[in-house]
């Protein structure tokens, strides 16, 4: 009965160091993400990924799942070491995509990785970004820090789902001071204030012309 009690017992002290050692190979990892705080419809926006690495690794995988109609025409990562970037459909989640970038093959060191997106005209409200970082001792992976959602600045003041003329009036009656100004919604140049700008923006978004 004690040889069985201590066997339970020396189980669980090898289970729980095993999560520890686990636990602090995560910690000595750590991905933030930064974002811009707004967005415009068709914009190209430039995102950010900062990989702090604080023990020795021999290889790791950066993951964004991203729409697939979001369209990515440029990507840098500011390291000597060798990386490659791989693009795949999701089979889990149809209509998204998963940019992978990837260094191994010896000690990696903190790195930072720089894409641009190039954003569809038809899109609207806040925008969600979602990654992991994966290594051989967490290949569930660990969700990436820091910034995840973008406001739009769609043009759509009224809130009905489309940029149309009554968009268009709204946007001048603020220029012209007849209505409070809502800056989320209408500043489209994010110049701070509501002008003769951002109503012709709201019109060519109206017409098909941004």
């Amino acid at each position: 009965m004690r040889g069985i009690l201590k066997f339970h017992i020396l189980r669980n002290i090898f289970a729980i160091g095993i999560f520890a050692f686990v636990q602090f190979s995560y910690s000595q990892i750590t991905a933030v993400r930064t974002l811009p705080k707004t967005y415009q419809q068709g914009q190209l926006i430039s995102v950010k990924i900062n990989v702090n690495i604080f023990s020795e690794i021999s290889g790791i995988i950066v993951k964004e799942w991203l729409p697939g109609d979001w369209v990515i025409p440029e990507t840098m990562i500011n390291t000597d070491y060798q990386t490659f970037l791989k693009i795949e459909n999701d089979s889990q989640n149809p209509g998204y995509k998963i940019y992978s970038w990837a260094a191994f093959g010896g000690p990696v060191p903190s790195f930072s990785i720089n894409y641009k997106v190039q954003l569809p005209l038809s899109i609207s409200g806040d925008l969600s970004f979602y990654g992991k970082i994966i290594i051989l001792d967490n290949p569930w992976g660990t969700d990436i820090g820091g910034d995840s959602i973008i406001s739009g600045k769609s043009g759509d003041i009224n809130g009905d789902g489309e940029v149309d003329i009554s968009d268009v009036i709204l946007c001048l009656q603020m220029a012209i001071g007849k209505i409070p100004v809502d800056l989320q919604k209408a500043d489209m140049d994010s110049s701070g204030e509501i002008d003769i700008i951002d109503v012709i923006i709201i019109l060519r978004a109206a017409i098909g012309l941004y």
